[in-house]
């Protein structure tokens, strides 16, 4: 029996990365899983759904823009409508944003990265809450980032977002505690596609050539020392090298699992690049 059987769990930005592989994870260990990203409904059935049916798993695949808030409330509803209940949110949907300097950007793009990637775990939690406040029992998981705990520069708008995450999260976990409902964020490392995607706007923002074949490798090549470890360790033979998105699912299920329930208010690191 796996450690989430019974459990259902909704899981947002599934179409990829750190969202895919939590969602995986969670109907490995037996959880009704329901998945949104802002792809066509068919294309997340034909992947991440398709993923968890194979396995025996139950899943249902939902197209919503997680930054509108009747499109949340929709999403919850369906999920009830289809479950019956919900006992995990997974707030993992994010986006990079622009990379850009403050004196640079649109009022837009500072106010579209913080709608995805902060309001998005709001809307999520004031339609789930109610449902596990009702049970008197719940598990919510948000995904912030390393960003969240130090700055990223030319990127002021994501790097405000992660670190309102944390603080979201905390505040949360003071006022839920009473209903038996935990809190938690995880500060995972990136994934390859984000990966891709944040080095091709700073090449863009510097001017430089991008070689996408040499960015990938660091993702897809066994490294020496391959230790999770700061810049500040280089000296010492560690690869300075992200933690991906199957370490982060792995702290997810235990977030999500009976062994973290006296854990609540916590940011956890994926990896070691961030040591606090």
């Amino acid at each position: 029996m796996g450690r989430l059987e019974g459990k259902v769990a909704l899981v947002t930005g599934a179409g990829r990365g750190h969202g895919e592989a939590v969602a995986v994870r969670f109907a490995e260990e037996g959880a009704a899983v329901a998945v949104c990203d802002i792809l066509p409904e068919e294309e997340l059935d034909n992947g991440v759904g398709a993923r968890i049916r194979a396995q025996g798993g139950e899943a249902l695949c939902c197209q919503t823009d997680v930054s509108q808030e009747e499109q949340v409330r929709q999403l919850v509803q369906r999920t009830l409508d289809r479950f019956g209940t919900i006992d995990i949110l997974a707030n993992v949907v994010g986006i990079a944003g622009p990379t850009k300097d403050v004196w640079q950007m649109s009022l837009t793009e500072w106010r579209e990265t913080l709608a995805v990637n902060l309001d998005s775990a709001f809307l999520g939690c004031k339609y789930a809450l109610p449902e596990m406040i009702r049970k008197r029992y719940g598990r919510v998981i948000n995904f912030s980032s390393g960003t969240g705990k130090q700055p990223l520069s030319h990127r002021a708008p994501y790097a405000t977002s992660k670190m309102g995450i944390i603080g979201f999260t905390r505040t949360l976990a003071a006022d839920v505690g009473r209903y038996n409902i935990t809190v938690n964020a995880i500060c995972p490392g990136s994934h390859e596609e984000r990966g891709v995607e944040l080095a091709r706007a700073r090449a863009e923002y510097r001017g430089e050539p991008f070689d996408e074949e040499a960015v990938r490798r660091i993702y897809s090549e066994p490294r020496p020392n391959a230790f999770l470890a700061g810049r500040w360790c280089a000296d010492e033979g560690f690869v300075d090298r992200g933690a991906g998105s199957e370490d982060a699912a792995t702290i997810a299920v235990f977030l999500a699992s009976e062994e973290a329930g006296n854990m609540t208010g916590q940011d956890i690191n994926s990896g070691g690049a961030v040591m606090w």
